[in-house]
């Protein structure tokens, strides 16, 4: 028990520390000067405000200076990402102790990061796509996974390359944002071959199923661009999480069949 609630509070600690990437990276701002501070009225904001989750509902959701409204999406990111931090214990097996726990964790917040960025600015910040490969390709090597590693992460890149390119000569404007591209690619470096192609094609069953919902409510139109790295992102995480379980059921009870 005690030890969960220590991963809930270092989860929404990091949370809070991605958002302040989300918010600045970006618009390429540095994510160390200025301190934390309301962008309205630019006033700092008191140490005792910036705890995460509490301080938000203590101040009612607005700026203690202003009192300009603060986006939920501060507390939603520390929230996820303490409850995905105590997913990783049950899932993986890890305990706080273990290197994989790190690992894990890190993957997550590059997700995290990826989709709510994509989701407000429409970019994916390439510095995740600069550090996360590596990373991944590091976690490989100590779990003696690197060839397959290197393959999903080529297999990623060129399967959403080739969407990209496909796209733009069907509709003659970009169908596909390069930074989709380059997100497939470290997510391959994670997920490897096999859950890379299951977390591409979870990302796109979302991405139809929520477009649809989005069209059938009148808050899109045809035409209209809608950001996919939230969507890849979140197919990702399911592969991450529940890949492995899902590939074997699906060969267990469909491809063994026959």
């Amino acid at each position: 028990m005690v030890v969960n609630i220590f991963i809930f509070v270092f989860g929404a600690v990091i949370g809070s520390f991605l958002n302040v990437l989300i918010h600045r990276l970006p618009k390429e701002e540095s994510i160390v000067f200025p301190p934390s501070h309301c962008p309205k009225c630019n006033k700092d904001i008191l140490w005792f405000d910036n705890i995460p989750i509490i301080g938000f509902i203590m101040l009612r959701g607005r700026c203690r200076s202003c009192h300009a409204p603060i986006s939920w999406r501060y507390p939603l990111v520390e929230t996820l990402t303490a409850l995905l931090f105590l997913a990783i214990g049950p899932i993986f097996g890890f305990q706080i102790s273990d290197l994989g726990f790190y690992f894990s964790a890190f993957f997550i917040c590059l997700m995290v990061v990826a989709f709510f960025s994509d989701l407000e600015t429409e970019i994916i910040p390439d510095e995740i796509i600069i550090l996360g490969i590596p990373v991944g390709l590091l976690y490989a090597v100590l779990q003696g996974n690197i060839a397959p590693a290197v393959i999903g992460c080529a297999l990623g890149y060129s399967l959403l390359f080739l969407i990209s390119f496909l796209g733009r000569l069907a509709y003659k404007k970009e169908a596909l944002g390069f930074g989709d591209v380059k997100l497939a690619a470290l997510m391959g470096a994670w997920l490897m071959f096999d859950r890379v192609l299951l977390g591409i094609f979870l990302g796109y069953l979302i991405g139809a199923v929520v477009s649809v919902a989005l069209l059938s409510l009148k808050v899109k139109k045809m035409g209209d661009y809608i950001p996919f790295g939230p969507y890849l992102a979140g197919g990702a995480l399911i592969a991450f999480f529940w890949g492995g379980a899902i590939i074997k059921y699906y060969l267990t009870n469909f491809v063994g069949r026959y």
